[in-house]
């Protein structure tokens, strides 16, 4: 797979389809400004502007910035990015791993109650605050086990450990 289609293919996993739509925009016209992305897929300039931002963030994209001579602003021109692919995918890998030992610790260190009837979770703090009542349905809480949760993300941590010890 080349390395532009992989860049769709993650923009669409992490930012979704419109971001998709971006990028392949900028893959056949090269480089565009924000206006003109935006009259192309037909949608306003603030929700291009917003998704292009996201995937600078990402690293997917980049800009060069021009001032218009006329009314003195800058004008931003987009293309994907020439980063290599690889690099982009390690660090979103790493970063993947970082958020999923928080989530991990928090499970870990967190005791839930669980309403029976909107499976709304709360911690412990919530719950007591509460009096142990949901309050979306009013009924009464019930501890909840977390132990399947606490499982996943365990096992998800390992195959992204494996994967980086792998391909150090």
């Amino acid at each position: 797979m080349s390395s532009e289609k992989i860049i769709a293919s993650l923009a669409r996993k992490i930012h979704g389809e419109r971001a998709e739509q971006i990028i392949r925009l900028l893959i056949e016209k090269v480089e565009m400004s924000d206006e003109d992305i935006a009259k192309e897929l037909g949608t306003n300039v603030e929700e291009v502007r917003r998704i292009l931002n996201e995937l600078f963030e990402s690293r997917l994209v980049k800009y060069r910035r021009a001032r218009d001579e006329i009314i003195g602003w800058y004008k931003y021109f987009w293309r994907i990015t020439d980063e290599p692919i690889g690099r982009i995918l390690e660090d979103r890998k790493r970063l993947t791993l970082s958020v999923l030992q928080k989530a991990l610790n928090y499970e870990k260190s967190t005791e839930f109650y669980v309403c029976p009837n909107c499976k709304k979770r709360f911690t412990l703090t919530e719950a007591d605050e509460n009096n142990y009542i949901c309050d979306e349905c009013g009924s009464i809480l019930e501890p909840f086990d977390n132990s399947n949760a606490i499982a996943k993300l365990e096992n998800s941590i390992k195959k992204l450990q494996k994967w980086i010890i792998e391909n150090e």
